[in-house]
């Protein structure tokens, strides 16, 4: 029934570009009976409308960063499924979480000219980075990390071009926004100088090949020299409840590639200034 219930619930959201005030309402009271208690229920503006978000508290007293959960575009009416295990259990472990589901690509049908398909595409990418821009301006602490499942992955490193550099990138079975244009998310990935970790599972269900797939992708981020490239495996299931393996191996790689190396970092730090503030000629 739960399910059921998320499935209407994401649907809502995908269908109603722009609500009104009792639509809003209306939302807001179906996503209440579908979260947590404590989970906060936003309503973000955007230029084509508003959309929902949710926020989950880091339990607690200072968080250790905040994280911004991209659900797969691909994913429609099961984004509340897709995130809410990871979500819940990030914030548990000391994470403030935003989640927010991206809009639908536009299909072309007969009744679509080339000209009215372009623009249709047009406006959904200027409404997709305007909707990760608009949820990282919620987050307000110093780590920030996205979270990007699927084909989500791709617009997060296009948003992330020209972001704050010390924002961190976690993809979940990346795939390309366009599968006419693979390599695209490649150019995107490699571009980026902060650390990127690379979660997947391949074959991916009912026979799809990822492309570019692990190793490419690998190959990629190594040609680029990219120091701060880290990839794994996923060992369970990835999607809906099953998810127990992927919430641990999350928190383990965020401990180990970010929490930890910025620990290591902090203090080199000292020593490093130590040494700049020494007057010249006194480096020995």
């Amino acid at each position: 029934m739960q399910n059921i219930l998320r499935q209407v619930i994401g649907w809502l959201v995908i269908l109603m570009m722009s609500f009104s005030t009792s639509a809003n309402t209306r939302l807001e009271a179906e996503l209440r009976r579908a979260v947590p208690i404590d989970t906060n229920i936003l309503i973000l503006e955007e230029s084509q409308g508003q959309f929902p978000a949710l926020f989950q508290p880091a339990v607690r007293a200072e968080p250790l960063g905040a994280i911004l959960l991209l659900t797969d575009t691909q994913s429609q009416q099961q984004w509340l499924d897709q995130s809410h295990a990871i979500r819940i259990h990030l914030a548990d472990h000391g994470w403030q979480t935003m989640t927010l589901p991206l809009p639908v690509t536009p299909v072309k049908t007969d009744l679509h000219s080339d000209e009215v398909y372009a623009e249709l595409v047009n406006q959904h990418q200027l409404q997709v980075i305007s909707r990760i821009q608009t949820g990282l301006q919620q987050l307000d602490e110093e780590r920030i990390l996205i979270l990007a499942m699927g084909r989500s992955a791709e617009w997060a490193a296009r948003v992330m071009q020209d972001s704050d550099p010390s924002i961190r990138l976690i993809i979940v079975n990346p795939r390309p926004a366009d599968d006419q244009q693979p390599m695209r998310l490649l150019e995107y990935l490699t571009a980026l100088e902060v650390t990127i970790i690379d979660l997947y599972r391949e074959p991916y269900t009912a026979g799809k090949k990822a492309i570019p797939d692990a190793r490419l992708r690998r190959n990629a981020m190594v040609q680029a020299g990219h120091s701060d490239y880290h990839q794994q495996i996923i060992k369970d299931a990835v999607w809906g409840t099953e998810t127990d393996w992927l919430k641990r191996q999350l928190r383990g790689v965020i401990n180990t590639y970010i929490i930890n190396a910025d620990q290591k970092r902090e203090q080199q730090a000292p020593e490093a200034l130590e040494v700049d503030q020494r007057p010249p000629g006194v480096r020995r």
